[in-house]
C-alpha cells in the first residue's frame, strides 16, 4: 500500500499542470496550439531515452531507494521552478528535465512492487500499482484545473510540496535490500534480447498508449466539433473512460494471477480495438456507455502487461525491463495524438478512431502467432 501510495502522489503532483496548458503555456507566450503542446512533448520525450538509462543504472547498483529518492526531489525542485521561467525556452527546458527525472521515481516505485512481490501474487500488486498511478493522473485533470485557475504558483508549490513528502517517505519507510546485480550496463539494456517474451507486453503498451493518446487530444476536439459540446461535458465523457481504468486495474490483476494474462491480454484488446472503431458513429446520448465499456477494457489489458514485466524480467534486469515497458507507452502516447490530428485533417473524425480501433485490433492479430509459439515452447 506504501508503493502505492507513492505511486499515486508522484503522478498526481506532476500531472496537475496539463489542464492548463491553454492559460499557462499558450495565452501566456501567445502561442499557437501546436507550439503550445510542445510543452507535453517536451515532457515526454525525456521518458523514452531516461526510462532505460535510470533502470539500466539500477540493475547495474542493484539498489531502488536511492535513485528513487533522488528522482522525486530533482522533480519536485524542476517542478516548483516552472512558473517562474521568463520565456518559452525556459519553461520547455524545465519541463524537458522534470520529464527526465520524474520518469525515475515512477519507474522505480514499479519496479520496487515488481521486487516485492511473492510469486503468484505479481498480478494483484501490479494492479494496484497501476490503478493507483492511473487514478493520480485522473485526479490531476480537475483538481489542477481548479487550483490552476487560481494560482500556477500555488499549484506547482503544491506539487514540490507532495514529491518531497514522497522523498521522505521513501527514504525512512522503504526497504534498501539490494538486489541482484546485472553484470554490466550493456547486459541490463539488452534484457529484451535474452527475453523475447517481453517484446508482447512492450508492443501492446504502444498500441494501448496510442489509443489513449486519440482520447486524450483528439476526443475533445471530435465532440466539441460534432456535438458542441462544452470542454465539461468532454470531461466528464472522459471521466467514465479514465475511472473504470483505474478503479478496475487492480480487479483484473486479482484476475490475472487466477487465470494467466495473454487471455486477458487478447481478449481484452481485441473488444476495445472494436469498441474504438465505432467511436465515431456514437451519439452523445450513448458516448458516455461507451466510454465507460473502454474504460473497463483498458484495464483488462493494461493489468496482464504489467504482470508479464514482473514475471517474464529476471530480478537482476527488471529496473530496465520497466524502463523499456514505460518508455513504450511514452512513445505510443505521445504519437497517438498527432497520429489522430493528422488523420482527422486528412480524411476526419470517424476515420480517425478507425485508425486507433485498427491498430488495436491488428496488434491482437500479430500477436496471435507469437503467442502459440510461445505455448508451444
Amino acid at each position: 500500500m506504501l508503493l502505492a501510495a507513492l505511486g499515486f502522489a508522484s503522478t498526481f503532483s506532476t500531472a496537475v499542470v496539463f489542464p492548463n496548458i491553454g492559460a499557462f503555456v499558450r495565452d501566456r507566450f501567445v502561442l499557437s496550439d501546436t507550439a503550445s503542446s510542445l510543452f507535453a512533448v517536451s515532457y515526454l520525450v525525456p521518458h523514452v531515452v531516461f526510462a532505460f538509462v535510470w533502470g539500466a543504472l539500477s540493475d547495474r547498483r542493484g539498489r531502488r531507494k536511492p535513485f528513487l529518492v533522488a528522482g522525486y526531489v530533482a522533480t519536485g525542485m524542476f517542478h516548483v521552478a516552472l512558473p517562474f521561467a521568463p520565456d518559452y525556452g525556459m519553461l520547455l527546458a524545465l519541463r524537458f528535465l522534470e520529464g527526465s527525472t520524474s520518469i525515475l521515481g515512477f519507474s522505480m516505485v514499479m519496479t520496487l512492487a515488481a521486487d516485492y512481490a511473492r510469486k503468484g501474487h505479481s498480478g494483484k500488486v501490479m494492479g494496484l500499482m497501476g490503478g493507483a498511478i492511473s487514478l493520480g493522473t485522473t485526479l490531476a485533470f480537475p483538481v489542477g484545473g481548479a487550483i490552476g485557475a487560481e494560482s500556477m504558483v500555488l499549484l506547482c508549490t503544491m506539487g514540490f510540496v507532495i514529491l518531497l513528502a514522497c522523498a521522505v517517505t521513501a527514504h525512512f519507510l522503504l526497504d534498501d535490500t539490494p538486489t541482484a546485480q546485472a553484470r554490466s550496463l550493456r547486459d541490463a539494456l539488452t534484457v529484451v534480447h535474452d527475453h523475447r517474451a517481453l517484446l508482447l507486453p512492450y508492443a501492446f503498451t504502444f498500441i494501448d498508449r496510442f489509443t489513449v493518446g486519440f482520447f486524450a487530444v483528439t476526443f475533445p476536439l471530435y465532440v466539441a466539433q460534432e456535438f458542441a459540446l462544452g470542454a465539461g461535458e468532454a470531461g466528464r465523457m472522459l471521466a467514465g473512460f479514465l475511472l473504470p481504468f483505474s478503479l478496475l486495474t487492480y480487479v483484473f490483476g486479482r484476475l490475472t494471477d487466477r487465470i494467466g494474462g495473454l487471455t486477458l491480454l487478447l481478449a481484452g484488446s481485441l473488444l476495445y480495438g472494436v469498441l474504438v472503431l465505432f467511436t465515431g458513429h456514437v451519439h452523445p446520448e450513448q458516448m458516455p456507455y461507451l466510454m465507460v465499456g473502454c474504460g473497463i477494457l483498458a484495464a483488462a489489458m493494461y493489468a496482464p502487461s504489467l504482470w508479464m514485466i514482473a514475471t517474464i524480467a529476471p530480478p537482476e534486469r527488471k529496473a530496465s525491463a520497466m524502463g523499456g515497458f514505460n518508455a513504450m507507452g511514452s512513445i505510443g502516447f505521445a504519437l497517438g495524438p498527432l497520429a489522430g490530428g493528422l488523420m482527422a485533417d486528412v480524411a476526419g473524425y470517424t476515420e480517425a478512431f478507425y485508425l486507433a480501433g485498427a491498430t488495436e485490433i491488428l496488434c491482437v492479430l500479430l500477436a496471435l502467432p507469437f503467442v502459440r509459439r510461445k505455448r508451444k515452447e
